[in-house]
């Protein structure tokens, strides 16, 4: 158990917050690229489209169409957007908490065992061990949630 919580300890300690928000603001601009690209390119499409339309039903009709199919397609997409699946049963716990409440409680057993003699400042101490415990497992349900 001191070793899952100590390697925990570590990678919290190693965490790279700087190069994660380096990486998360360039992805963040290649998409905003990838999406003006997008929007060109649906703008071409849409203008292939009322040429392709325009000798058949003429520049109103063309226009008509493509108007038409192009709301059709946002009204989809805005439905899609405000869509909420239906909430089904979660599991009351992730594995890696039961996990975790295990081995703290087991911990705990450990240091209240009523079978050894009481040493000055050993309730301290207890009191002391049981927060670094608790926040390591913090730091462990933190990163694994």
């Amino acid at each position: 158990m001191w070793r899952f919580l100590l390697q925990a300890g570590m990678g919290a300690a190693t965490l790279n917050v700087a190069g994660r928000i380096a990486r998360l603001k360039r992805m963040a601009i290649y998409f905003a690229i990838a999406g003006v690209l997008g929007l060109l390119a649906l703008g071409a499409l849409l203008f292939a489209l009322g040429a392709l339309l325009e000798p058949r039903f003429g520049a109103a009709g063309a226009a008509g169409i493509v108007g038409g199919v192009t709301l059709v397609v946002a009204a989809f997409v805005g439905w899609a957007a405000t869509w909420t699946p239906k909430r089904t049963a979660r599991p009351t716990a992730a594995p890696i908490a039961d996990r975790v409440r295990s081995e703290l409680s087991a911990v705990g057993s450990a240091f209240s065992g009523p079978d050894r003699p009481r040493l000055p400042g050993e309730r301290r101490a207890r009191g002391v061990n049981m927060i670094l415990i608790a926040a390591l497992a913090g730091i462990v349900l933190g990163r694994r949630l």
